[in-house]
């Protein structure tokens, strides 16, 4: 029966997420996919989105390390009890979690998971923030992989298995997202440090974890450095766009030309690129108005289905405010959001198709409303085809005039003079 669940809950997020991430593009599945003991070891900047999106790529069954207060919700825990290993954080204590407090406990579900020969995916972050570079790793992972290893006489075949999560605005419907599944660490090569010193060897399997999970990640240092990269990258992209992994690599080499910049030329061109996307924000404007991206022109297409994409948006304008007035309406933190909307479109969007459905037969009857069920869908696909297709068009036409249209002009031809080169292959 927790097979079935799984599977189920497998084939629904799949499904969900490929539509909310339809850009995704994925790396190295190979290094994962395969069978035997495997601890997947993701970054967390997008709470349950993060497992789901690393794990649904993945032929074999999968335990995921989630957080105790999931539990609290009996339907919750009802749905994912059977594949998810409660963690209780000291956040969860305080507001009366009772699952996942026995540390032993969550060890012994671990290893039984992992001595099964399944995936098991944890956080080695510890806790989930909207960052997309990859904070300090607790010895968890580590030390969970040495102990299996351990009581297994170091014959399990475990293999720590690191996987970066990309995405290019977590909580916005329908952007993008780059999955790099990295080399595995082998932990049977720590063994005679293990069995002298633990704590050495935990801190050796995570330095070496930290370095290839940080190789699969755009890795800004501090808050500074991604506010002046943010205005850069998206400026190149909208010059000169590419496919997301593609658009990943070029950061990576924008990222590392920015630092090798002399700090008088760094600080000029930060200066330059806050004062442009401080102006944006104020005027509510776009980077995409004023770029030369080549989908902002008018094509035949962008007219011709542009009917039908309305009518596709107009069916599903019910799901979209429904699914943002649940997220809302909740009142929690906006790293939530695209885990609301996944997770409630599950019986959301079904519902709202039949209750369509009704309504249609009820104003039309004589057997049309099943012609029209079968159009929401594809309809539906088809104007988010639509929207991904022409959508530079769309945004850099309707993005808003206003009189600092010059000086926007302005700072970002001269970020771009100094910064448009970057990332260029040599």
């Amino acid at each position: 029966m927790s097979k079935l669940v799984f599977w189920l809950f497998h084939f629904l997020s799949r499904w969900m997420l490929r539509l909310y991430y339809p850009g995704m593009e994925v790396e190295g599945r190979t290094y994962a996919n395969h069978p035997g003991p495997t601890l997947l070891c993701g970054n967390h900047p997008n709470t349950l989105i993060d497992p789901l999106i690393a794990g649904i790529h993945l032929d074999h069954q999968t335990f995921f390390l989630a957080n105790a207060g999931m539990w609290m919700n009996p339907v919750m825990a009802f749905l994912i009890d059977p594949f998810c290993i409660p963690v209780a954080r000291p956040q969860d204590k305080e507001k009366g979690a009772t699952k996942g407090v026995d540390t032993d406990e969550i060890f012994n579900r671990t290893f039984a998971g992992l001595e099964a020969g399944s995936v098991v995916y944890i956080a080695p972050e510890g806790a989930s923030e909207l960052e997309r570079k990859l904070r300090r790793l607790k010895g968890g992972a580590a030390s969970m992989a040495l102990e299996a290893e351990k009581r297994n006489d170091w014959k399990l075949g475990l293999s720590v298995q690191p996987v970066g999560v990309n995405y290019e605005s977590p909580t916005t419907c329908f952007s993008r997202a780059f999955i790099r599944y990295g080399e595995p660490i082998d932990i049977t090569p720590f063994r005679e440090q293990y069995e002298k010193s633990p704590m050495r060897a935990i801190r050796s399997v995570t330095n070496l974890l930290t370095e290839r999970m940080q190789g699969l990640l755009i890795q800004t240092k501090n808050k500074a450095e991604e506010h002046l990269l943010r205005p850069i990258e998206r400026a190149i992209q909208n010059e000169k766009p590419l496919r997301v992994s593609e658009h990943h690599y070029r950061t990576q080499r924008i990222l590392t030309a920015l630092r090798a910049l002399p700090e008088e030329e760094r600080e000029s061109l930060r200066a330059t690129a806050t004062s442009y996307d401080q102006l944006l924000r104020e005027t509510g404007q776009l980077d995409i108005e004023f770029s030369n991206h080549p989908d902002r022109k008018l094509t035949p297409g962008t007219l011709l289905a542009l009917p039908f994409y309305l009518y596709g948006l107009l069916n599903h304008g019910p799901w979209l405010l429904a699914i943002n007035g649940i997220w809302k309406a909740l009142g929690i933190d906006r790293g939530y959001k695209a885990t609301v909307q996944t997770l409630g479109s599950w019986i959301i969007l079904p519902l709202l198709y039949l209750l369509q459905t009704l309504l249609f037969n009820w104003a039309w009857p004589g057997g049309w409303g099943w012609l029209y069920l079968l159009s929401l869908p594809v309809s539906g696909l088809f104007a988010l085809k639509y929207w991904l297709t022409y959508r530079a068009y769309w945004k850099g036409r309707f993005s808003g005039r206003s009189d600092q249209d010059k000086e926007l002009i302005r700072l970002r031809g001269e970020m771009l003079a100094v910064a448009g080169t970057f990332g260029h292959e040599k």
